[in-house]
């Protein structure tokens, strides 16, 4: 094997294909794939050996999500109300779709819906209102932007320092 850097090289690699400007992800993705496979196998081949543990990583979370995502979206208003009351009337399977519901906990572990405590609900409780917070806070930054922004873009109307001070205000 090499002692070359595969994070850093690929790293550089990566923010060349994404400095001039918009670009979507999935298409840099393909670009560079395909690029390195045809002038660069062993730093493709290296940074995706160095990078297998965070891709599983991801992958786990990118399924739990889903699965978050799906019991959401799959449902209609106050199905969960509806399957805790056919749970409760003696339906002993009316709940499954939930309980199995994994989310990450205080100890960073993940738990089923069904196998939670009261103090891990109010962990992922807190944890949700948190992040919805700063989905409003990022919401407001840009509709703040969008009134200043009449023509042009951000970059034509404010400098990196104004615009920290503008995301320091609405943060602090």
């Amino acid at each position: 094997m090499t002692d070359r850097d595969f994070a850093v090289e690929m790293r550089a690699l990566i923010d060349a294909e994404t400095a001039s400007g918009s670009y979507v992800s999935r298409v840099v993705a393909e670009h560079v794939v395909s690029k390195l496979r045809a002038t660069d196998q062993e730093l493709l081949h290296g940074w995706l050996d160095a990078q297998a543990e965070s891709f599983v990583w991801q992958f786990i979370n990118d399924r739990d999500r889903s699965l978050r995502a799906r019991a959401r979206s799959t449902s209609k208003p106050r199905a969960f109300a509806g399957d805790a009351e056919r749970h409760e009337a003696g339906e002993p399977h009316a709940m499954a779709r939930w309980l199995t519901v994994p989310f990450v906990v205080a100890d960073g572990s993940r738990k089923p819906l069904g196998d939670m405590a009261k103090d891990d609900l109010l962990f992922v409780a807190d944890a949700y209102d948190a992040r919805a917070r700063e989905t409003k806070m990022t919401a407001s930054f840009a509709r703040a932007l969008a009134r200043k922004v009449k023509t042009g873009v951000v970059r034509d109307h404010f400098t990196d320092e104004q615009l920290s001070t503008m995301w320091q205000s609405l943060s602090g």
